[in-house]
């Protein structure tokens, strides 16, 4: 462990200081809880254009004299959302933190959103956007998110949608920026050989300016489990398709999430998995299967994801399913929950070699609201699972007959093979973009 220190400035703003020796560089995280989940209705996208065109332009430095001054120093800037947040991600010498926190910090505070900048990435981004209509894989994920979230602010890829990217305008980024970015919403963590005296100073002079007043973002519930139903998305072109099950699940702060780990690592998160067994190695049906606890701040999915010839759709989906029920019913055994638990006691300290990858767990932490001792103690915490609790979890988050079952591909070949999973809808492509 980092020697960690972790302040509360008088603005509200939240520091955290690493020290780690070694190779001398600084990683700086500066996160604001301003995510896709406040997208407004109509504009999807537009948290992640903020972050984007901020990165071309803020205080008084153009997108070129901030690409000038990080080029300069051999570092790295860059800028991306997800549901939750908005991530401003520094890496450069040690020596240059001093000159770059200062730029790293007006990405957040005072972004110029030039107009032309503005302009130049919306463009792109619908280009892009138009472009995915060609990948069944990322039109699965999409629809997923809206079938599994319906009416609810994580109900929509991070990216946005077509039609709104089409609309959006550069008033809309100066509004959002004004309602949800502010100073009790930041966390900026800095990680490295650092002097933390000189780091935590640095941070206040920069960070302890910032005045902007802004509510926290609400705490959203669960989506509501409800019946087992079927959607596919009509592909008439594709030669395969894409299977996805989705599942309301729990945040990252719930404490299920050790149990759960060791569950799905068992039933689907690893090579030698339960689903990998039954659907790759026994059968053939595909490639690749995978599930997996998608956990954010206010709650969660359980995913399953696949492809598969549209000849054996609904094959693969039966099997999926009964190898979920199967785990509900049985629960693991003991030599399964063993090699699992090796297996993720064995990963994770190489989730941590570096210092950018401690500062985006230091910034998790905060955002999530877990607390360092998981960091601290995963190991033992994961070895501490038991068969009876890994399938006690499995029992209430894995699910029955609730979820959606989502399949992209050609209606005409796979509707007949999911009727027996529970009602149909079919849509058209267009809707999931």
């Amino acid at each position: 462990m980092p020697e960690i220190h972790e302040e509360r400035l008088a603005n509200g703003a939240t520091v955290v200081v690493a020290r780690r020796p070694g190779v001398p560089l600084a990683a700086a995280r500066l996160q604001v809880r301003a995510g896709a989940a406040l997208d407004p209705p109509g504009r999807f996208g537009l948290a992640q254009m903020v972050a984007m065109v901020a990165r071309r332009g803020a205080g008084a430095r153009s997108g070129r004299r901030l690409d000038d001054l990080v080029e300069s120093q051999g570092a790295h800037l860059s800028a991306s959302a997800d549901e939750d947040a908005a991530v401003y991600s520094l890496s450069a010498p040690v020596e240059a933190l001093s000159s770059l926190l200062g730029p790293l910090v007006d990405l957040a505070r005072a972004p110029s959103f030039p107009p032309a900048e503005f302009e130049r990435l919306r463009r792109r981004e619908l280009a892009a956007l138009a472009h995915d209509a060609d990948e069944p894989g990322l039109i699965a994920d999409r629809a997923m998110l809206l079938e599994a979230y319906v009416g609810h602010p994580y109900g929509h890829a991070v990216e946005g949608r077509v039609k709104d990217m089409g609309t959006m305008r550069r008033a809309d980024a100066l509004a959002f920026h004004r309602r949800h970015y502010g100073p009790t919403l930041t966390t900026l963590v800095l990680t490295g050989p650092l002097d933390v005296g000189m780091a935590l100073a640095e941070a206040r002079r920069r960070l302890g300016r910032w005045k902007a007043t802004v509510e926290d973002p609400p705490d959203w519930p669960s989506p509501a489990p409800a019946p087992r139903r079927v959607v596919v998305v009509d592909k008439p072109d594709a030669t395969q398709t894409q299977i996805r099950l989705a599942a309301p699940g729990f945040p990252r702060r719930s404490p299920d999430y050790f149990p759960a780990a060791v569950a799905n690592a068992v039933l689907g998160g690893g090579f030698t998995s339960r689903l990998v067994e039954a659907i790759r190695v026994n059968r053939g049906l595909s490639y690749g299967v995978r599930s997996r606890f998608a956990m954010s701040r206010s709650t969660g999915l359980f995913t399953l994801s696949s492809f598969t010839k549209n000849e054996t759709a609904g094959e693969l989906v039966q099997v999926a399913l009964d190898e979920i029920a199967r785990f509900r019913d049985e629960g693991p055994s003991a030599a399964e929950v063993e090699r699992a638990t090796s297996y993720l006691a064995g990963l994770y300290p190489m989730s941590l070699e570096t210092h950018d990858q401690w500062a985006d767990r230091l910034a998790d932490l905060q955002l999530y609201g877990y607390g360092l001792d998981e960091v601290r103690d995963y190991r033992e915490r994961v070895r501490a699972v038991t068969a009876a609790a890994a399938h006690e979890v499995g029992r209430r988050r894995f699910p029955a007959d609730t979820g959606v079952i989502l399949a992209v591909g050609p209606a005409r070949q796979v509707v007949a093979q999911l009727e027996r999973f529970g009602p149909v809808r079919v849509v058209p492509v267009r809707r999931v973009l």
